[in-house]
This record gives C-alpha cells, structure tokens and sequence, in this order.
C-alpha cells in the first residue's frame, strides 16, 4: 500500500527536474556576433559599503539614428549580463524603432561591486529605478518599456507595479517558485542567508537552463558570467521576492507580455498560465513554448519569439 500518491503535477515536475541537456539539440547559440552599439558610455554609479562603484551600461540606437518612438530597458537574470541581450536588442531598436538600455546590476557581468551580492529588493529597485530616471532625461516624452528574464523578468514585472514604464516583457520570469527544485538548499540557504549573507559553503552550480549542451559550454568560457556558488543573502533576498510576487498578481494592470517554458527547471513553468488568468490588466498576452527550457534567450525559440515582440512593442508605442 502507497501511504502518498504523486499527483499528475507532481509526477510532471519530477520528470522536468530530471532532464538534462542532450546532443540532439546541439546548435550555435542565437546571440552570434551581435554586439551591442556601445557600451560604459551613459554614465552610471552607485554607493556599496560607503564606496561608489561603477555599474557598465549598454544602449543600441534606433535605425540611422531615427528619433525613438519608445525606449526599452533591459535586465539581465541572476549571474548574467546584458553581453547576452545583444541579438534582442538590436532586433528591437532597428526594427521596432525602440532605443535599447541597461546596465548590468552591482556585483555582476561587467559592473564593480562585491560579486553575485543583491543586497535587498529595495536596494535593487532603487538602482533599476535611478537608471530609469537617468534615461528619461535624455529621452523624454516616449512610451517606456522593460524587458527582463528570469530575475530581470521579477525585475521588470515590479518596475510595471511601481508605475515605472508603460508596459513590460516577461521572459520567464521569477515571480513563481518552482518548489521542485532543490528545496532542501533552498532551506538551507534562507537560513544561512540571515546570518552570513556574503559567506557560502557551497561549490559552484551549473544549473540546467538549456537543453543545448552548446550553450553551457560556451557560457562557461564567459569571464562575465558568474559561476561561483549564489551567496546565501542573494539567494534568500530572490526567493522571498519571488515568493511574495504571486500575491501581487491580481493587482498587476499594466500591458504586458509574458513568455514561458513548459521545460522550466527554474521557476514554476505555469507562471505564465497562472499571471493571465490572476492578472486584472485588460492588455495581457502569454506565449508559451511547452517543450521550452529556462533560458529563454539563448534558445532556439528566441528566433520566433523576436518578431513577436518586436511587434507588441510597435503596437504599444
């Protein structure tokens, strides 16, 4: 006699945790050679431990220099950096004439500061939203959007709550916990993350983001990703972000796009289902890929997902 029966959600989850890249879908990555059109030009810093610090920032321009008709800003995900938005973004500022920003956050990518730390939520809307202020003075007048992926999707997703742009793009977002992965680290690291935020005992990770093997090896090889273990404060301040966002969703009104991945190891992959059907915003729109892995950009979809973005921007601008 079985004392508890796995439910259908429980037995999907487990075999989702289970998979692992494989050499049937081995591909060059979707971000080629893009590049973006200048980088460390806008000026940008910020106080660390009673220091200013230097945050690296990024921006393509439209098409010929065209007056943008919107801007859009990018946030990266944890242990990321923008380097790996180029192809979006140059897609997006050529095509649907919206200048392209970011700027790597504090202690990741190319940016100074103590490596892989997030402080605090408030710490980390206070930089997205100093930035945003920044931009608007050299761009004033046009529609804003942001467009982010995994903790930059959080990122975006809060920036719409606090009124801060006009519409937003979610690349599986982190605004659901996927409870199916490694809860029992993730305990751990609540823990350890109130009483030694900066300190890990953990080797590094390698999570399993792509079905591509292609794309964990050449990400390896990147000096500005960081690959050492999450620190416990980053990871407790992430996890309670992403645990709280569920309770906002019927609350969340502005236009957006979310984008989300059946094959998602990292966040719950209904966090898209379950924002359209939470969410009062009256200008929603899911795109859901069922066989789709977390890292939504540097998959092969991205190639399909581009255009559509590129079109719900120009309809919103």
């Amino acid at each position: 006699m079985y004392w508890f029966k796995k439910s259908e959600k429980d037995i999907k989850n487990q075999r989702i945790q289970q998979a692992v890249s494989e050499e049937k879908y081995r591909m060059s990555c979707p971000l080629g050679n893009s590049k973006w059109d200048e980088e460390g030009v806008i000026q940008f810093t910020c106080l660390q431990r009673n220091t200013t610090i230097k945050l690296h920032t990024y921006r393509c321009f439209t098409k010929s220099n065209q007056t943008p008709q919107s801007v859009t800003f990018f946030f990266h995900g944890l242990n990321e950096h923008l380097g790996l938005y180029a192809h979006i973004a140059q897609a997006l500022s050529k095509q649907a004439n919206s200048l392209c920003v970011g700027f790597d956050f504090r202690g990741f990518g190319k940016s100074e500061g103590l490596r892989g730390w997030l402080q605090s939520k408030e710490q980390h809307i206070d930089d997205c939203t100093r930035f945003i202020q920044l931009i608007k003075q050299l761009y004033p007048g046009v529609k804003l959007f942001a467009l982010g992926q995994s903790l930059g999707g959080l990122t975006s997703y809060l920036l719409g709550m606090n009124d801060l742009v006009d519409g937003t793009i979610l690349i599986t977002p982190a605004l659901m916990d996927n409870y199916y992965n490694r809860p029992y680290l993730k305990q751990i690291a609540l823990f350890l993350g109130l009483l030694s935020p900066t300190w890990t005992p953990f080797p590094a990770s390698f999570p399993n983001a792509s079905k591509n093997p292609q794309i964990l090896e050449d990400n390896m090889k990147d000096p500005y990703i960081n690959w050492n273990s999450t620190l416990p404060g980053t990871a407790r301040v992430l996890l309670k972000m992403m645990r709280e966002a569920p309770n906002t969703f019927q609350s969340y009104k502005k236009p957006f796009l979310i984008i989300s991945g059946g094959m998602d190891q990292i966040i719950d992959p209904e966090v898209g289902q379950e924002l359209m059907k939470q969410c009062t915003s009256t200008d929603k729109e899911l795109i859901y890929y069922e066989n789709m892995w977390h890292d939504c950009i540097e998959e092969q979809e991205i190639h399909e997902i581009i255009p559509k973005i590129i079109e719900w921007i120009k309809k919103r601008q």
